[in-house]
């Protein structure tokens, strides 16, 4: 909901009081006139309140810069209110008006409620700045968890990763590639496709996932996620480099963060 700014506010307000006692209250009244001009400070309160809100800043040094304003503003009310009262009822009693005191005592009480209503949105705003505020703190450490567990799980990925690379390596043959594929590049694949959800990584996750396809989701049992027995040592060796390739790229990923 867009934010009316709470000088708009306390004009409609000063409106409604001034139509509601404009019978009541003789022009020449210069005491109730500069009673109902003597709010300065309110208004300089409520300003201050209307620049938290143009600045679209959120948060504790907003609900804090608020909260300041509403407490301005309170300080001001009453005694705007004390000299606005004072100057009513001593012109009513000047004039012997009781039928007028009696109706400006009734805008008064009017007047009074609509400012407590201002002050009380001031004071609900800088509470949902403040709640915004420690709501955003929950979820960066949420995120912040969230991303170091990542980190925990796609790290514990690239070593069984290297491991299976290093097994392959040093033994190139169908069944010792096959025990590792696809298992190996599925669980890295899988902290890839959870990648997605973190900030501040230097390339798109999805990138890496995709090259890691063949090794993980081909279809059917081909190459590269799995070999025939006739695979030569040769076969498997480049099948493997390349496996270690999109790996390193993994890592550079991880790094980037």
């Amino acid at each position: 909901m867009a934010h009316v700014p709470y000088e708009q506010r306390w004009a409609s307000a000063r409106k409604r009081f001034e139509a509601a006692t404009a019978k009541h209250r003789p022009k020449d009244a210069k005491a109730v006139a500069g009673a109902l001009n003597g709010d300065a400070a309110l208004v300089k309160a409520l300003k201050s309140g209307d620049a938290v809100h143009r600045a679209g800043t959120a948060g504790d040094e907003a609900a804090k810069d608020l909260a300041a304003a509403g407490k301005d503003a309170v300080k001001a009310r009453k005694a705007y209110l004390a000299a606005l009262g004072k100057a009513l009822d001593e012109d009513a009693a000047g004039r012997g008006d009781k039928a007028a005191a009696a109706a400006c005592e009734r805008a008064l009480k009017a007047f009074a409620k609509d400012l407590a209503e201002l002050e009380a949105a001031i004071g609900a705003d800088a509470d949902r700045f403040k709640a915004q505020a420690a709501q955003a703190e929950k979820d960066a450490a949420t995120a912040e968890r969230a991303q170091k567990r990542w980190e925990a799980n796609v790290n514990g990925a690239l070593a069984r990763a290297a491991a299976g690379v290093a097994k392959v390596r040093a033994k190139p043959t169908p069944e010792t590639y096959n025990e590792l594929f696809p298992a190996l590049a599925r669980d890295l694949a899988t902290q890839l496709a959870a990648a997605k959800a973190l900030d501040g990584l230097r390339a798109d996750p999805d990138f890496y996932r995709r090259k890691l396809a063949p090794w993980a989701g081909q279809g059917g049992d081909g190459p590269p996620m799995r070999v025939p027995p006739d695979y030569t040592a040769r076969q498997i060796t480049d099948l493997i480099k390349e496996f270690a390739t999109v790996c390193k790229g993994v890592v550079q990923l991880v790094g980037g963060r």
